[in-house]
């Protein structure tokens, strides 16, 4: 025993050297550097296996006894490593001994149990692990991405907006049939032996001794990167679940989440001064152009179009777009990043122009008491207009009901409140028909936020909407695949909304004093990705981005922007045309000006120019810039987290 001690401190002592080494050639050569990662990583691997070899007797001789703690460890095992595979995630040097970790941290929780309470404790861990393996799965194909434990307060949201999202696949068979053998083993063998004091204290030392080796192997970002290089940032937020799974393992995922979702946030007393020094970060300009004021006095009905692709435009189809996009202003290089949250989270950028949480939950959730005292709707209140949001579905889904007081309207109405029915709600023509009089006051100024309905998924036969005008779409679409011809009939509904608009608008005499504003809130994620890759010929997720922004009013001189724009612009540009008040404190910038806004992703990483940049990219060329925006992150998650929009 001691000679094995021994031996251990002394190759931890020459592991520890190696490291050092490592560390201070993080800022020189690289292949020295890469030397170093591949020595220490196999030094720790074979100091492992020599521990594992000379384990004592006593120890294995209780797992031998303890046959169903076995089964369902190896289980876990198995979901982890199949899950891996499946998604193709390539592990970093630290994978093996964070992923570890993590199994024996629960091997240790699960010595501690006996009779009932294991059986419960076992049941919970084998069941939980495997509804998180398949939700992930499935999540991970649509998004490139995986939920929190803390996204359980919009459950009901997601389930009603995943209609249609489920495809089968082997895994999931696998994953359930394991999960069978689990529980049978749970009560087939119901070993009674007693804790063991030195295997439990031998599982502590292990748990600790694995740690060592996993700090050993982790990255720590040089001179010329953020800290978002670094494993020990992104081990203590969990910035990134996708890496953090690619760099401590699945199942180590899922207990650091579930430890978070019930850890509440407790803001920093330091954040403020913080804040403060981040704000320095941001990048402002004055507008100096012929555009500044253009609209002032005008109305606004600014309208957030469900999954509207520029696939769906074509001037038979979609004429009345058609007509927005070459009559107006095209903002031709324009992206719509899609956050955790999509269509909440897209909303919530073109009201405030900041980044929706990341890292902390859903944004609509945990800060929906946030208030915003220089948000879209509050800098028209302070020109006297009436600002009111419209949506066919009922208020209270994604806490609508709440978010949008705090955005300041002055009313949102659901479907309950217009009177419509759900059928009739998925219709946007049927909303704007019902609710026209209020979408369009005569009596005074207005801003009209209209959240369509009609283009969510399924976009199949099960779509009211869709079977509305399939026959139309097919008529003109006739070769293409199915589930893309259902997708164009549920935009030509949309279609159907601003020719309702526009003619009321010339009804009502409003039609040279209203600007309209339309931009989708997100690709069409849910649809078969390959038919829309070959419709879009998007392939990549920063392509996909690639959304689309008119602005348009009657008699207005057509104009293309090639500049690159993004969401985060909307809420200044508008801000520039109406001439409303301006903050000193926003990302985003005038659409008109010469300043190009970052396209902020959930990855932490940003397209600038075409070029797709993660922030824990090595470059020195871009080391400066990147740090710019890193800032930028930490500093929106500040924000929320202090609500000090609200505060100042």
């Amino acid at each position: 025993m001691k000679r094995n001690l021994t031996i251990n401190i002394i190759c931890l002592i020459i592991l520890s050297v190696l490291w050092g080494f490592r560390i201070g050639f993080n800022s020189g050569d690289q292949a020295i550097s890469l030397g170093l990662d591949i020595i220490v990583f196999l030094g720790s691997l074979c100091l492992l296996l020599w521990n594992v070899w000379f384990y004592p007797s006593d120890g294995l001789a209780w797992l031998k006894n303890h046959k169903e703690i076995v089964i369902v460890l190896g289980a876990m095992i198995l979901f982890e490593i199949s899950f891996m595979l499946k998604n193709g995630f390539v592990p970093t040097w630290a994978y093996f001994f964070g992923a570890l970790l993590g199994f024996l941290i629960w091997l240790w929780i699960a010595q501690f149990t006996k009779g009932t309470f294991r059986i419960v404790f076992l049941l919970i861990s084998i069941i939980i692990f495997m509804s998180y393996t398949l939700g992930q799965d499935v999540y991970y194909r649509i998004f490139r991405e995986f939920f929190s434990f803390k996204e359980a307060l919009t459950l009901r949201e997601g389930i009603e907006s995943g209609e249609s999202m489920y495809r089968f696949h082997v895994l999931h068979l696998w994953v359930i049939t394991l999960t069978i053998i689990a529980v049978f083993s749970i009560f087939k063998y119901r070993s009674k032996d007693p804790m063991n004091p030195r295997f439990s204290l031998r599982q502590l030392l292990s748990i600790g001794f694995v740690g060592v080796l996993l700090l050993m192997n982790m990255n720590y970002p040089n001179q010329e990167e953020t800290i978002f290089s670094a494993d020990t940032y992104l081990y203590t937020s969990v910035y990134s679940k996708r890496d953090f799974a690619k760099h401590f393992g699945f199942f180590h995922l899922m207990g650091r989440d579930l430890l978070d979702a019930l850890v509440p946030i407790i803001p920093n007393a330091k954040d403020e001064g913080t804040i403060e020094d981040l704000l320095s970060s941001l990048e402002k300009s004055p507008s100096v152009h012929e555009h500044v004021g253009e609209f002032e006095g005008k109305n606004l009905v600014f309208i957030l179009a469900e999954s509207y692709d520029e696939i769906a435009l074509d001037p038979i189809l979609t004429p009345h777009i058609y007509r927005l996009r070459t009559e107006g202003y095209h903002f031709n290089n324009h992206y719509t990043p899609v956050f955790q949250r999509t269509t909440s989270d897209t909303e919530f950028i073109f009201n405030t122009g900041w980044i929706p949480s990341i890292e902390d939950g859903p944004t609509v959730s945990i800060f929906r008491d946030n208030t915003y005292p220089e948000s879209l709707a509050n800098r028209f209140n302070d020109k006297g207009y009436l600002t009111q949001a419209f949506h066919g579905n009922y208020k209270e889904f994604y806490g609508r009901h709440i978010v949008y007081e705090n955005y300041g309207f002055d009313a949102f109405y659901g479907r309950d409140e217009l009177d419509i029915n759900p059928t009739d709600g998925r219709f946007d023509s049927r909303l704007f028909e019902q609710a026209k009089d209020l979408i369009l006051p005569t009596h005074t100024p207005f801003m009209s936020f209209i959240i369509t309905f009609s283009g969510h998924s399924p976009y199949n036969e099960h779509h009211d909407v869709a079977n509305e005008y399939y026959d139309f779409v097919h008529s003109i679409y006739h070769d293409v695949p199915e589930e893309l011809k259902y997708y164009l009939a549920v935009q030509v509904e949309l279609d159907h909304m601003i020719e309702k608009l526009l003619d009321s608008l010339d009804e009502k005499g409003l039609m040279d004093d209203t600007v309209i504003l339309l931009s989708g809130d997100h690709y069409p994620y849910t649809m078969t990705q390959s038919i829309y890759e070959d419709a879009s010929d998007h392939r990549s997720d920063h392509e996909k981005y690639q959304g689309n922004l008119y602005l348009w009013s009657n008699s207005m001189t057509p104009q293309t922007i090639e500049k690159q724009t993004t969401s985060f612009d909307i809420l200044p540009t508008l801000s520039v045309l109406f001439n409303l008040s301006q903050s000193e404190i926003e990302l985003g910038h005038d659409m008109f000006s010469s300043i190009i806004t970052p396209v902020y992703t959930k990855h932490y990483a940003y397209i600038m120019n075409g070029s797709f940049v993660q922030l824990t990219d090595p470059n020195p060329i871009t080391y400066l810039e990147r740090e710019r925006i890193a800032k930028h992150y930490m500093l929106s998650k500040m924000l929320l987290r202090t609500n000090y929009l609200g505060e100042r």
